[in-house]
């Protein structure tokens, strides 16, 4: 036997197993991923009472929103002004991460606050499957709901699809240019024969999406490979900044011309700074967009400390964000989101026509 031979011998053996190991997690992420491409439209769409106030006589400030809910949620490791409203009739959106009592608790909390009367309008778990469905959906596809243990276990899925990527490509590749030509052909004389062209062709169509897919993911989640995110964070009170948020806002857009904040990450700790995230007039990367820049300011006293310019920073810094954009597809129109939903599908099919497949020639 030829080592060609050999190595699509081993590819195949490799490919069945690792296929029917991770099939149905490889099932899970494509269908949760798909739906969560359209997740702020949803959300928006099936919430109108968070999106659609009744506008009164004047807005809170920011700041004083800020205070409000970090008053009325002890022990936190960090609070995100997340989403600002994006017209008169929107709300304010916060996102806690909470300090865990065990690495399998998961941390994301979210708390909604209408800008005319101050008051929250909605809130809860990332864990909790009501009334936020969107949002327990997106952390069962980033930790299975598992916590840290979660996002290990999904990073090292996602090392697995990449190999079972590279052995499918090894097994089908003198079949890959008939397929993307589209002279592959499907062949249904039997179930047996109409589920495995199917499975090529689509394989085939899918490899390059799927390897950005699983690698992006992956690599979003490489941190917790590190024994540093496996330490519990220490219970202790919330730190209030001394600086007034709104300020620190208007005085970057003043300052930057054509900058747009998106974020601010508030500390909860002492010594920590508070980062304004958004989008700098010079980035025009489609995959920098967003919130990938920043301006970094004194908690105590307001003073602008920093300022880093996405663009500027070096190859691991911009790679990222770069994932983020590949893997979640906001870089796109809705045309694009519509080709992620599709080929999001795809890693699912595949483990149920690979499993199909491989039972069909276990019993012959």
């Amino acid at each position: 036997m030829d080592w060609k031979k050999r190595i699509t011998k081993i590819s195949f053996k490799l490919h069945g197993w690792v296929g029917l190991a991770a099939g149905i997690f490889f099932l899970l992420y494509g269908l949760s991923g798909s739906l969560l491409v359209f997740r702020h439209e949803l959300e928006r769409y099936f919430n109108p009472e968070l999106h659609r106030l009744v506008p009164g006589q004047k807005k809170n400030p920011a700041d004083e929103l800020y205070r409000m809910v970090l008053r009325s949620h002890p022990n936190l490791k960090k609070l995100v002004l997340h989403d600002f409203p994006r017209d008169r009739f929107d709300s304010y959106e916060f996102m806690l991460y909470k300090r865990q009592q065990k690495l399998a608790d998961n941390y994301l909390y979210y708390v909604f606050v209408d800008p005319y009367s101050g008051k929250i309008l909605r809130e809860g778990g990332y864990d909790q499957f009501s009334p936020s469905f969107l949002r327990w959906i997106y952390t069962l596809h980033y930790s299975l709901q598992l916590g840290v243990p979660g996002m290990l276990l999904t990073a090292i899925v996602g090392l697995v699809m990449l190999l079972s990527l590279i052995t499918g490509t090894v097994i089908y590749r003198k079949h890959f240019w008939k397929a993307l030509r589209f002279k592959a052909g499907l062949n249904f004389r039997s179930w047996r024969t109409g589920v495995s062209s199917l499975h090529r062709i689509i394989g085939v169509w899918a490899l390059l999406f799927n390897i950005i897919l699983f690698f992006t993911g992956f690599w979003m989640l490489k941190e917790y490979f590190s024994p540093a995110m496996w330490t519990l964070p220490k219970q202790q009170a919330n730190y209030e900044v001394a600086a007034n948020i709104d300020s620190l806002m208007a005085r970057a857009c003043k300052t930057i011309p054509g900058f747009i904040p998106v974020a601010v990450t508030i500390p909860t700790v002492k010594d920590a700074d508070i980062l304004l995230r958004g989008q700098m007039p010079q980035t025009t990367n489609v995959l920098l967009q967003g919130k990938a820049s920043g301006i970094t300011f004194d908690a105590q006293t307001g003073e602008m400390k920093d300022k880093k310019v996405i663009d500027e920073q070096g190859l691991s810094e911009r790679l990222e964000y770069m994932a983020y954009a590949l893997h979640t597809g906001v870089f796109g129109g809705d045309i694009l989101k519509w080709v992620y939903v599709i080929f999001g599908l795809t890693p699912g099919f595949l483990s149920i026509s690979g499993a199909l497949l491989w039972l069909k020639r276990k019993r012959r």
